[in-house]
């Protein structure tokens, strides 16, 4: 295997690690509310941290984006409906929890994370050897989300939320993780049509690894926009503004540093996709999904999440996240 193509697959990974990992300094702001967490979140993961670092890497980064003006505009635009999806993404943490939330919805992220790209780029791949495969590999991951699903559901019914006779809103919470799933690949599909923007930026200069900066600092602003909003509804509507007042530096510290794992993530997913081509958004975005998916279900079991639920639900559990890792497997060995 070439060097490159290694280097590739070895900064994916570590990227994977940091996407499953990033919403795990939350749980330390118990006494912050979601939307106290995610507008710092939002502003140092979606605005100071894509910014700064592709001022630091871009040269004339301004008169890259003035160069391709329509791809800009795409750029954003997905960027704008991946914003819908952080939200809920960051809603599905904070309903269920990051142990059983994260495979449900990086692993719905992953099917149409990989599948789009070779459907845009070409829908006659999907016909070949390699394009069986690939939808081999995303249906065992949807059965892996199907079991993750029961087993989310037969933990509810076990735990304390069942002795107190508690609503536990799981069915809210599966719903919102769906739907996160669902819009989230939207950031891949920015770094897909943002290949102009890497382009002008080589032209300009910038070494190769780096240019997918060019692409996250509009993306990930754009996404800012609907992420920022909504926190501001909520804490306007709930009166949970003043928890910044009376909050500890800490907190501020804990919902920064969700923010720049979460950039790192991204940051790294770019430059791998630099070394392995086409691939990149499919194979390496696969990758990238399988280990956070991994990451995201052993912080919740270390946490704790998965403490009162019965063998049974754990069984199913692994079965669910076994299905999930299979097919990721699959999917990025169908080249």
């Amino acid at each position: 295997m070439e060097t490159n193509y290694l280097a590739g697959l070895s900064l994916i990974a570590a990227g994977g690690l940091f996407a499953g990992s990033f919403a795990v300094p939350f749980s330390r702001n118990r006494d912050w509310k979601w939307e106290n967490n995610w507008l710092i979140w939002s502003f140092v993961a979606l605005v100071a941290a894509p910014w700064i670092v592709a001022a630091m890497t871009v040269p004339g980064l301004l008169g890259v984006y003035a160069s391709e003006c329509q791809s800009l505009a795409v750029v954003a635009f997905f960027g704008l409906i991946w914003g819908v999806g952080a939200i809920l993404f960051g809603r599905g943490i904070d309903l269920l929890g990051v142990g059983l939330s994260m495979p449900i919805m990086l692993g719905l992220t992953n099917v149409i994370g990989t599948l789009m790209p070779v459907v845009l780029r070409d829908p006659g791949e999907l016909l070949t050897s390699s394009g069986i495969r690939l939808i081999a590999g995303v249906s065992v991951i949807v059965l892996g989300i199907v079991f993750y699903s029961i087993a989310g559901s037969r933990k509810e019914q076990d735990g304390p939320a069942r002795k107190t006779g508690a609503q536990s809103g799981f069915m809210k919470g599966l719903l919102v993780c769906l739907l996160a799933g669902v819009l989230s690949p939207m950031v891949n599909f920015a770094f897909v049509f943002g290949a102009p923007l890497q382009q002008q930026a080589l032209a300009a200069g910038t070494d190769p690894v780096y240019t997918s900066n060019a692409v996250w600092s509009i993306a990930l602003t754009a996404g800012c926009l609907v992420n920022a909003g909504y926190c501001i509804y909520l804490l306007r509507s709930r009166k949970t503004g003043a928890l910044y007042r009376c909050g500890r530096w800490a907190n501020w510290c804990w919902a920064a540093l969700a923010g720049v794992l979460w950039y790192v993530s991204m940051m790294f997913y770019g430059m791998g996709g630099s070394f392995l081509g086409d691939a990149g958004t499919s194979v390496g975005w696969a990758l990238m999904q399988s280990l956070a998916i991994l990451t995201g279900n052993l912080a919740g079991l270390f946490s704790g999440e998965w403490r009162d639920a019965s063998p049974a639900s754990r069984r199913t559990m692994w079965l669910g996240l076994s299905c999930l890792l299979a097919g990721v497997f699959i999917v990025a060995f169908s080249k």
